[in-house]
Formats: structure tokens, C-alpha cells, sequence
């Protein structure tokens, strides 16, 4: 059967945050504006920068396994939806994240009555700060030097959680989002690099 639900990538709420701040230290700036070369090299002409993501959960569907009640050679299936099965923000945890008690495997002689990608999942808490600097080492050389941290407080971010309310542990978090999604919001990660420029 066809049926109509939300596209499970979207998110409802997306925002992204993105600053540069010059410091002000060092020659030619609001403080340590007289130092010397040697303090100036170390603590002048530093640019931080950070980038987050905050947004709500994308969608997912809850299932069930083992029966054909629809008697189609169709194997779970949406179950049925007896109430919201989303628990409040305040009473999720990673052991259990909706209710799996609001979804019950359907009866015989018909398909589940629960819509697709009614859940929402873990939503995005991610904040990327980084530190550059440029050194003038001759009139040809100059070298950036960058230091990176990803997801800096280390908020886990999960993947969907386990779904099938024929199994156990239903509602749980089994895995976290892997390391290529492009707000890289896995563990935290400290990264350091120079470039040589001529």
C-alpha cells in the first residue's frame, strides 16, 4: 500500500551558527600594541572561529516481526498506533528514547494503522571552534598554523534507535552517527596542521 509521512531526512527546525573574530592583541591592535617581535609572534594576529548546529531530530518509523497479519507474504510491517509513542524531552534517555507501548502488532486480516515516520529522533547540539594563526617567516614564506577542535563539548549525537517492538530493548540507542555526516557531530576531535605558503 502507499502511504503518505514525512521524508525521514527532514528535520522541522535547522539552525547554523558561523563566527570569525580577529583577537585583539598584538601590533597594530587594541591591546599589546607595543610588544615586542618575540611576544607579538606569539600572542598577536590569532583569528578564532566556530560553526554550530542545533536542530530538531529527523523522523523514523517504529515496526514490528514475525507475523503477517495482513496474510500478504508481507512480514511485520507498521504496527498499530494506540497512542503518541514521542516521550516528552524531559523523560528521554538513551535506553528509551520513545514509548514502545503505543504500538502493538496489528490484528489479523489487515495491514498496521500507524503512519510512516511518525517518531522523531535525537536532534543536532554540535559546536566546531578552531584557532589560526599566520607567520611571516620571509618575504616569499609564510606559514598558517591551525588548531581545530570538532563537536568541542562532546554531546553524543546516536543513530536512530532500535524500533522493532517484537525485540527487546526497543527505544534503545545502540550506535552513534558515524563520522562522515557533514556536521560531524561524532566524538570530539582535535585536529593541527601548518601550511607552508610561497
Amino acid at each position: 500500500t502507499n502511504r503518505w509521512s514525512r521524508e525521514p531526512l527532514d528535520r522541522r527546525h535547522y539552525v547554523e551558527f558561523n563566527t570569525q573574530w580577529a583577537m585583539p592583541f598584538g601590533r597594530g591592535k587594541r591591546f599589546l600594541a607595543g610588544a615586542p617581535g618575540a611576544v607579538d609572534r606569539v600572542l598577536g594576529g590569532w583569528t578564532l572561529q566556530t560553526i554550530s548546529y542545533l536542530a530538531t531530530g529527523t523522523y523514523f518509523s517504529p515496526s514490528f516481526s514475525g507475523s503477517d497479519p495482513s496474510n500478504t507474504n508481507t512480514v511485520g510491517g507498521l504496527p498499530d498506533r494506540v497512542a503518541d509513542g514521542n516521550l516528552g524531552g524531559g523523560t528521554r534517555t538513551k535506553d528509551l528514547w520513545f514509548d514502545p507501548a503505543a504500538f502493538r502488532t496489528p490484528p489479523p486480516g489487515r495491514y498496521g494503522n500507524s503512519g510512516g515516520n511518525v517518531l522523531v529522533a535525537q536532534g543536532l547540539n554540535v559546536h566546531h571552534f578552531s584557532l589560526a594563526k599566520k607567520f611571516r617567516i620571509t618575504e616569499r614564506f609564510s606559514a598558517t598554523y591551525t588548531a581545530a577542535v570538532s563537536n568541542m563539548f562532546n554531546h553524543p549525537h546516536f543513530n536512530n534507535p532500535l524500533t522493532n517492538i517484537s525485540t527487546p530493548g526497543t527505544g534503545r540507542f545502540t550506535s552513534v552517527v558515524a563520522d562522515y555526516n557533514p556536521e560531524k557531530q561524532t566524538s570530539r576531535h582535535i585536529m593541527m596542521k601548518l601550511r607552508i605558503e610561497f
